[in-house]
């Protein structure tokens, strides 16, 4: 952004703050378009269809607005960084209300993912496949289709997941992109939220590994990792279903061990 815009941008912050001026709203509105369309073009390739990119503007606004309004001019902290989480936050609420995961989806999901957090506290390591396998009693084909069964990107993601003060929460995959708004009585927590999750991304097996950092800090599908790895789409899920359980399953023993 030129000098000339970001003086601009801040003389519509400072009249939107300070004296509540609604031309001055709509034109920030105007001026952070784009990065709305960018999270929700992001977005529009990782859910199923039934989904319009439309709705997904509609729904982004919403938290765009939102950021907006709880948006201190006076914390030092780029307007961007802040907007993004509630922006897409605020896509995935929409998209979680009109419940589009099957209800057997969801049970399958839970399922598995109690598995994993029972096995994570029973052995206090990652479990092997072969234990997931042997504690769910199914045979390794039986295994592999329920990995793909359950990897609907919103259902099964680094999502909400630890709540904090005042009834925030912290989002993984914005502790992986640094993005998570810190308020000043979250920074312990955020900080060693955010040193937990480096521990247990570098316990991953190395290719989930890699399909962790190319899908949330390179912002891949997982088409595209697929690509990258010379392996189908179908075989990328299921590394990212069981990097993503076996990350909330670690994650779940050690906050409970440090914040007890």
């Amino acid at each position: 952004m030129k000098r000339s815009d970001n003086l601009k941008e801040d003389i519509l912050w400072k009249k939107y703050k300070k004296n509540n001026c609604q031309q001055s709203k709509e034109d920030l509105i105007l001026s952070y378009t784009p990065l709305v369309k960018h999270v929700a073009g992001k977005i529009i390739t990782k859910i199923p269809d039934g989904f319009t990119f439309d709705d997904l503007l509609n729904y982004g606004f919403l938290g765009l607005i939102d950021a907006m309004n709880r948006y201190d001019i006076d914390r030092g902290i780029k307007f961007s960084t802040y907007a993004v989480p509630r922006i897409r936050g605020a896509i995935y609420d929409e998209i979680r209300k009109l419940d589009w995961v099957p209800q057997s989806i969801r049970r399958k999901s839970k399922k598995l993912s109690n598995t994993y957090n029972k096995l994570q506290k029973k052995l206090r390591r990652n479990p092997d496949d072969e234990e997931v396998r042997a504690e769910l009693g199914l045979s390794c084909e039986e295994f592999n289709n329920l990995l793909v069964d359950v990897n609907i990107p919103e259902n099964i993601s680094l999502e909400s997941f630890f709540n904090v003060k005042g009834g925030d929460k912290i989002e993984l995959k914005d502790l992986i992109s640094d993005s998570a708004d810190k308020e000043p009585d979250n920074l312990f927590f955020y900080d060693q939220m955010k040193e937990l999750l480096g521990e247990s991304i570098d316990k991953l097996p190395e290719k989930e590994r890699l399909v962790v950092s190319l899908y949330y800090y390179e912002d891949l599908t997982l088409t595209e990792i697929g690509e990258i790895m010379d392996l189908t789409t179908a075989r990328i899920s299921q590394l990212h279903t069981k990097a993503i359980f076996r990350l909330r399953g670690y994650l779940s023993r050690k906050k409970d061990l440090l914040f007890a």
